[in-house]
């Protein structure tokens, strides 16, 4: 964020399928990204960055892809990426795969959506959430860059909220795709900084 100002009040922080099946050893989507997580530290990256909300009242949401057996909120004609989570049976409610990882579970209070899609906003009670709250700035971190992260910052541009996404706090299994979201595409809709800046915003607001 550089020099920019943030008011936490205002601000909410979005946690993006940071789950089981995508982060850790044993989960059904985890490779390669576990062993790119552990390389890149991207895990702790967001630790510091949740904990820094926490502390200055951040309002917190975790966005988890999740899933009924059988799959009814996918479509009967379904898309490669959707087909290959059925094929797969990825992320169904429940499991293990589908919940948080323990280094970054949500305390009590703290509020878990469940999306079908590759943006938080479609189908969720999202935008009504965070109007309520008052926010007009939302801060993202997750996986994978070129999907969840990119199809939400651009539906939160599109609602008018101010986006700034995390660079190092976000990842994907292809890291060309990553790092043209990170240059070309997410910059267009926002602000793109690291977890330090961001931290040192939350610390002179």
């Amino acid at each position: 964020m550089g020099k920019a100002t943030i008011d936490p009040g205002k601000t909410a922080l979005l946690l993006l399928h940071w789950q089981n099946e995508l982060v850790k050893q044993g989960g059904l989507l985890s490779l390669p990204l576990s062993n790119i997580l552990t390389a890149s530290r991207t895990v702790e990256n967001v630790q510091a960055v949740l904990q820094a909300s926490r502390n200055r009242g951040v309002f917190v949401v975790y966005v988890n892809a999740g899933h009924r057996p059988g799959y009814p909120e996918i479509a009967g004609n379904p898309s490669p990426l959707a087909a290959s989570l059925v094929d797969m049976q990825a992320f169904i409610k429940g499991t293990w795969g589908a919940e948080v990882i323990e280094e970054l579970k949500p305390l009590k209070e703290e509020i878990e959506i469940i999306n079908f899609s590759t943006s938080g906003f479609a189908y969720t009670e999202l935008d009504l959430l965070l109007r309520n709250r008052g926010i007009n700035t939302v801060v993202l971190t997750g996986l994978a860059t070129n999907w969840v992260v990119e199809s939400t910052a651009r539906d939160a541009f599109n609602r008018g909220y101010f986006v700034c996404t995390l660079n190092d706090c976000c990842s994907s299994p292809n890291e060309e795709a990553h790092a043209y979201c990170l240059k070309n595409t997410l910059p267009m809709l926002g602000a793109v900084c690291d977890s330090k800046s961001y931290i040192e915003a939350l610390e002179m607001a």
